[in-house]
């Protein structure tokens, strides 16, 4: 079974659609989801850091340890790209490693704010990474999440993902194409919005391309992603919905035990 390549749309993203306002949008949408003006002095992990896009937005905020996260070696290249373009002086690094690798993610330490946003899902076991994130909060530190809603149809888009993965090249660009005129209307009636205006400093085509190919994949309702992080020792303080069925619920988690 072939596994979708995130860091080479990560690496198309970056070339052709980061720019400094990706990054002030992308800086908002962190501090509004920490629900945080500031993280200055924070110690900072993103887990499955991607283009390293959320790691500069977390230096940019203040914090003062980042260490970006991905078991894509594209992803760390291009991340470090972004960094020396986006914001030369930053300090960050970002490391090669799986977040279910608990002897790496032990050589990492303990961290301020832990960040997985549409991570750990793909990583084809995701409550052993969820667990694996959760041992990294120091105490009365947050954990911040986004995962798959769980939802009737979701069985049907792993279908979706594994065929999109099993086609040659030149077939899945015309999978794409379809798609996004799906996805394009499908959010147009459920959310009365513009799909082409993202937040998060994210582009529309980039992301149908990573969700219609982003496999493996897995998804949980929200009861029980917070029952699961409670069980570790964690009470959620922010939560937001999913804006479609099949989209990211948000989670913010604080360390109490």
């Amino acid at each position: 079974m072939r596994l979708f390549n995130f860091g080479l749309n990560w690496q198309a993203f970056s070339s052709q659609r980061l720019d400094a306002p990706r990054l002030d949008a992308a800086t908002r949408s962190l501090g509004s989801l920490l629900q945080r003006d500031t993280l200055q002095g924070a110690s900072f992990l993103d887990v499955g850091c991607g283009s390293g896009l959320f790691s500069i937005a977390a230096q940019r905020l203040g914090a003062a340890r980042v260490v970006g996260l991905d078991v894509n070696p594209v992803c760390i290249a291009v991340s470090e790209q972004n960094c020396a373009h986006l914001i030369p002086e930053a300090t960050i690094m970002f490391q090669l490693a799986s977040v279910l690798d608990t002897a790496s993610l032990d050589r990492l330490g303990r961290f301020d704010i832990v960040y997985a946003w549409g991570s750990l899902h793909h990583t084809g076991a995701m409550w052993d990474a969820l667990r694996n994130v959760t041992q990294r909060v120091v105490p009365g530190g947050t954990l911040a999440l986004s995962i798959y809603n769980k939802h009737l149809t979701s069985p049907i888009w792993r279908v979706i993902k594994r065929l999109y993965n099993q086609l040659p090249s030149f077939l899945q660009q015309p999978m794409a194409v379809f798609f996004a005129g799906v996805i394009y209307v499908a959010k147009f009636l459920v959310t009365r919005r513009n799909p082409l205006e993202k937040e998060r400093g994210m582009d529309f085509w980039y992301d149908v391309v990573d969700w219609i190919g982003g496999y493996p994949y897995e998804f949980a309702s929200p009861a029980e992603v917070t029952a699961f992080v409670t069980r570790q020792g964690f009470q959620l303080r922010h939560f937001v919905a999913a804006q479609v069925p099949t989209g990211c619920n948000e989670f913010v988690f604080e360390r109490v035990a």
